[in-house]
């Protein structure tokens, strides 16, 4: 249609359309700013924090290397108040968790373990901190708890684990035959297991040779 259209009229339909659409046009290009500047913000923010905190991180773990405990305790409490949501806080509080169960301080150990669970975006930092809850319920003889930690599970990558957990759980109540089920499972789960896990190998085969323990 154009092609009929002369010179001067081809420019005004292009004055009608801007006109008509400069609005549109100019809004789509200021968000279009703001939010490349924002992403931008946003990105460099990011990266400001996790420099810091682990900075904070590096050095608790220099001052535990030098066992300042006090002093670490300190670097850690940093991370938990001003850096919650990153990896580093919650690496602390696994470390923290560790530390507290060397020194049978089990409940300053589910403490740290449950503030994972509560703060963590990550699912693989949960699921771990789920299985080490699920053991500290087992080693305070408290089975039916450690079950329900299990019964959540927010990362199939630790399938195996969980039902090796599962199993220890089972043979404290002393249903042998779920404990030998769990075992068989995360033994077929984790890869190369009869290398890696010995110990998981050994348990699967004490329940087959003494079905009565």
């Amino acid at each position: 249609m154009t092609d009929y259209l002369t010179e001067q009229e081809q420019i005004e339909i292009l004055k009608s359309w801007i006109k008509q659409y400069s609005l549109v046009i100019l809004a789509g290009v200021l968000i279009a700013i703001v939010t490349i500047s924002g992403w931008r913000y946003w990105q460099q923010r990011q990266y400001k924090i996790l420099s810091h905190a682990s900075s904070v991180y590096d050095e608790m773990l220099s001052l535990r290397a030098q066992n300042d405990s006090s002093a670490a305790l300190v670097q850690a409490n940093k991370l938990f108040d001003h850096y919650t949501q990153t990896t580093y806080a919650q690496m602390a509080a696994f470390m923290l968790a560790r530390t507290a169960l060397i020194n049978k301080n089990f409940t300053e150990a589910e403490k740290q373990l449950r503030w994972v669970l509560q703060t963590s975006s990550v699912a693989s930092f949960r699921q771990i901190a789920r299985i080490r809850l699920a053991r500290l319920q087992i080693a305070l003889q408290k089975p039916e708890a450690a079950l329900q930690e299990l019964n959540k599970v927010e990362d199939e990558n630790f399938a195996g684990m969980i039902d090796e957990v599962r199993g220890d759980a089972y043979l404290a109540m002393k249903n042998t035959n779920n404990a030998r089920e769990s075992y068989k499972k995360a033994l077929d789960e984790l890869p190369n297991a009869e290398v890696i896990r010995p110990v998981l190998r050994m348990k699967y085969d004490n329940l087959a040779v003494n079905p009565s323990v």
